[in-house]
């Protein structure tokens, strides 16, 4: 045994005993890896009694109803959101530690913020998030056709940052499935 506190092989070469001693000399000066953020939790599975129509095509559901401000066409509205994929498979989102509940420092610098009915937002999103209050989490179901456009670059938000999550977009609005759809989460953070 080193002093290290390593256990050597009962035979040893010098090869063995220089590697050993040169690991446990490194292993002061090892550096934390940094690991990727988790994509958040798995999706709740709801019952599709619970979903409502949104204009112009879609639907929603109330995950958690909010106690601010209402939003209505003209509000100012910051969003923290989740996108995945008609299968559940989780593309991207705001940030990746869940929706809050009321924070302290409140940073709305990954969140989309755009006011209702601007045109800024993909227009499911703008429809679907009307009648919310602010504090409230909502999934919305849209079609393709409600959602994003080619190329993704010229689409309303909220969008992806990353090019990976970009591509998915573009695959699934390239199989050109009448069925298909995103699931995209909100939680309205701040209403003005």
């Amino acid at each position: 045994t080193v002093a290290s506190g390593l256990k050597l092989p009962s035979t040893l070469s010098r090869r063995s005993v220089g590697a050993t001693v040169a690991l446990a000399a490194l292993r002061p000066l090892a550096l934390p890896l940094t690991v990727a953020a988790a994509p958040p939790g798995e999706m709740l599975n709801l019952d599709p009694s619970q979903f409502s129509k949104i204009p112009g095509g879609g639907q929603y559901a109330d995950l958690r109803v909010g106690t601010g401000s209402e939003v209505v066409a003209g509000s100012k509205l910051s969003i923290n959101w989740v996108l995945r994929r008609s299968n559940g498979y989780f593309v991207d989102a705001s940030s990746t530690d869940g929706f809050s509940t009321k924070r302290d420092n409140f940073d709305e610098s990954k969140n989309f913020v755009f006011t209702v009915g601007d045109g800024t937002a993909l227009s499911g999103v703008d429809a679907g998030v009307r009648g919310m209050r602010q504090g409230g989490t909502r999934r919305l179901v849209l079609p393709i056709k409600a959602a994003y456009s080619l190329p993704v670059d010229k689409s309303g938000g909220p969008l992806p940052d990353g090019y990976g999550p970009r591509r998915q977009i573009e695959r699934e609005l390239q199989r050109q499935d009448p069925y298909n759809y995103f699931y995209i989460e909100v939680e309205a953070t701040r209403v003005r």
